[in-house]
């Protein structure tokens, strides 16, 4: 049976051993066939599509959006470029 470890990459000197490894993606914003996708400085993508708003209650209605494979693999290859790496303090990892 495996046994779960958390063991977090530290930085490499001795003076850096509170600090922690963290990945910060410059922001993007890419449109794939009339559905927008950004990139977030934290990882984090938002994917939207055009929605309609409603006459009567003034909200938008989205639609069930389905995104094809080739947006999928677009967006991998766009966040590792877009990576960098950042060592923040481990009490501010969870953020």
């Amino acid at each position: 049976m495996n046994q779960f470890r958390n063991n977090p990459k530290f930085a490499d000197s001795d003076d850096d051993r509170s600090m922690v490894k963290r990945y910060v993606h410059q922001p993007l914003t890419i449109e794939h066939y009339g559905i927008h996708a950004k990139i977030q400085e934290n990882g984090k993508v938002l994917i939207t599509s055009a929605g309609e708003k409603n006459k009567d209650t003034n909200e938008i209605e989205y639609d069930e959006v389905e995104i094809p494979a080739s947006l999928i693999f677009k967006l991998a290859t766009l966040l590792k470029a877009t990576r960098t790496v950042k060592f923040v303090g481990i009490s501010s990892e969870g953020e």
